[in-house]
């Protein structure tokens, strides 16, 4: 009996051995959500201007290269005047949509009231009792959507003194990017390991910019389809629509469920329930074959990121760092495989977050810049 005791011993040791290494794997995640989340205030701009100086790296590198050495300050200065123009026509869309969107859903409140006590079936459970709780549920749904517009107002106009942060970071990133690298280059055991972080930044800042055009293209043709469709149906507000439909496309699966939900509701209000389910269905049909067809097919041949790991970035970096997070959440998960694909111990996790099979295919999607 005593002869086996050893064998025990051992397997209960690796038991408790294991237990540990899974208990402090969940301390060690949950001080990681906690750190993340409260460092907000410091490492979302600064991850932002990291990726923002990544992107605009080859127009800053071409001017460099081009004018005397006492010039070279021109080049940090076009690649952040070229993010501040970007940065003010995205602001100023929102700021436009926002307002929008608020004075819409103020007037339209009360007609989605009476909309709803027309409806031929009666309106039980979440639309309260009878007529009265239906047009108390159109008042409450036109609220929210007021005052979901307006804290995004408030929200554009807020954002400022970050954006004057960002640019400044961003400044000092390109300005110090080159006696960085040198620095990197010294303090390296090998010549290899700073070349390895050079390939990781060209790869991730080229993978950002193909990101964000694609993206914007592939916004502006939805919102071209969706304001086309929605002239050709004679609803009003077309140009509001279709800017929305742009904006919204930034954001993973849910800001298409957005832009296509809120026309929906106009018409709804303003023409009749057949008309807004036809509009529905057609804005519906032009989102799947855009989500379905075309955006996967362009963005798997330029990110090749799981639409899996898209979704459960979007969910884990809105729920860290809000609004800011749903924007950031498919740049940083490209940040976060690019580091990976390029340390041996991490691939099989970078395997898991791309739409590879195998490691060999991973490896030359690393490569690409």
């Amino acid at each position: 009996m005593q002869s086996g005791a050893p064998g025990d011993d051992l397997r209960q040791a690796a038991k408790a051995s294991s237990l540990r290494s899974r208990l402090l794997l969940v301390i060690a995640a949950a001080a990681l959500f906690w750190l993340l989340r409260e460092a907000y205030p410091v490492l979302m701009p600064a991850v932002t201007a990291l990726l923002l100086a990544l992107g605009v790296w080859p127009l800053v590198a071409a001017i460099r290269d081009r004018v005397p050495r006492p010039m070279r300050w021109l080049g940090p200065m076009a690649g952040s005047l070229l993010v501040l123009a970007i940065l003010i026509a995205f602001f100023a869309g929102v700021g436009f949509a926002a307002r929008s969107v608020y004075r819409l859903a103020r007037d339209i409140g009360p007609q989605l009231g009476a909309r709803l006590e027309n409806l031929p079936l009666a309106l039980p459970g979440p639309f309260g009792a009878g007529a009265g709780g239906a047009r108390e549920e159109g008042l409450a749904i036109g609220s929210q959507l007021a005052s979901s517009a307006l804290t995004l107002l408030n929200l554009t106009a807020s954002t400022l003194g970050g954006i004057v942060l960002i640019l400044f970071l961003m400044l000092l990133m390109l300005t110090e990017a080159p006696s960085f690298h040198a620095k990197l280059r010294s303090i390296s055991d090998r010549r290899r390991d700073a070349q390895v972080w050079r390939d990781i930044g060209r790869s991730v800042g080229a993978k950002f910019r193909a990101y964000f055009i694609t993206r914007l293209l592939l916004g502006v043709l939805s919102g071209l389809l969706y304001a086309g469709f929605l002239m050709v149906s004679g609803v009003d507000y077309v140009l509001l629509w279709g800017l929305l439909t742009v904006l919204l496309s930034f954001i993973p699966t849910v800001g298409s469920l957005i832009s296509g939900t809120l026309p929906t509701i106009y018409v709804f209000v303003t023409r009749d329930p057949a008309t807004a389910l036809m509009v529905g269905a057609g804005l519906l049909v032009i989102e799947q074959v855009i989500g379905n067809f075309v955006d996967p097919r362009i963005m798997g041949r330029r990110l090749a990121i799981s639409p899996l790991a898209v979704l459960l970035a979007l969910v884990f970096w809105t729920l860290l760092w809000g609004v800011a997070g749903a924007l950031l959440a498919v740049p940083l998960t490209v940040l976060v495989t690019a580091v990976m694909i390029h340390f041996e111990r991490f691939r099989p996790v970078a395997l898991l977050l791309t739409d590879y099979e195998d490691l060999e295919e991973l490896e030359r999607f690393g490569d690409t810049a």
